[in-house]
């Protein structure tokens, strides 16, 4: 793993290729491909190195440390060989593509701008131990969990916005922070006033304009014509 990782850093590709020739070995190049290619299909490297990043990484995790989940995508559209490829949307092009979708967990914490890696997971929908989406998420999430002791404030884009994320989120007691779509319906709890008793449900939008507001932030975008505010 310390050889791939250099390889891949001094050369810039995830191709054994250029991480053998990164590594200047005397052996011929079409070997060190072999054993690089050999190692790497080796069983239970992935969880290995996996269960190893945790372990390290999760020292990293604070109470208020945020745990940002991003369902993503790795879309290889010249790919014909590799195994349960799977229809994708790639987000860079926004048309749909074959490829893998990907899940990834960061920490991050506003006092420093370091970004800790915690998880990620290549996976396809055509594999026959795929279950759904959601359950993807959930596994990924447990083992973070586990993992940091409970601590951390779980973070997700609108991907979290389904009763499949939330419902399980709120019975562990887990503390999260997902974007809403402004239509999604919540229930309150029966203890809280409303200004119209009769009304059981409430609009995400809704509820939201009724919260106090006693902090600012300026958030700066990257942009391809510059920052935007």
């Amino acid at each position: 793993m310390r050889e791939i990782l250099y390889g891949v850093q001094a050369r810039g590709s995830v191709r054994l290729s250029e991480i053998g020739r990164a590594l200047g070995e005397r052996t011929r190049l079409k070997k060190v491909i072999e054993r690089l290619g050999r190692q790497l299909g080796r069983v239970g490297l992935r969880e290995r190195v996996r269960e190893n990043l945790l372990t390290e990484a999760s020292r990293l995790v604070g109470n208020d440390t945020l745990l940002v989940v991003d369902p993503t995508d790795l879309a290889k559209p010249y790919a014909r060989k590799m195994e349960y490829l799977a229809e994708v949307r790639d987000g860079s092009k926004r048309e749909i593509s074959t490829g893998y979708w990907c899940l990834t967990v960061v920490a991050a914490s506003r006092a420093t701008a370091q970004i800790v890696p915690l998880y990620q997971e290549l996976y396809s929908q055509e594999a026959p131990e795929f279950e759904s989406e959601n359950r993807q998420i959930l596994d990924a999430i447990e083992r973070v969990a586990e993992a940091t002791g409970e601590r951390g404030l779980w973070v997700m884009d609108r991907a979290g916005d389904r009763r499949r994320i939330l419902v399980p989120l709120l019975d562990d007691g887990r503390r999260f922070l997902i974007r809403f779509r402004g239509d999604r319906h919540l229930r309150l709890p029966e203890e809280e006033e409303t200004k119209d008793p009769d009304k059981t449900s409430f609009s995400a939008f809704e509820l939201a304009a009724t919260c106090p507001l006693p902090y600012q932030e300026t958030i700066v975008r990257q942009e391809p014509g510059g920052e935007q505010i």
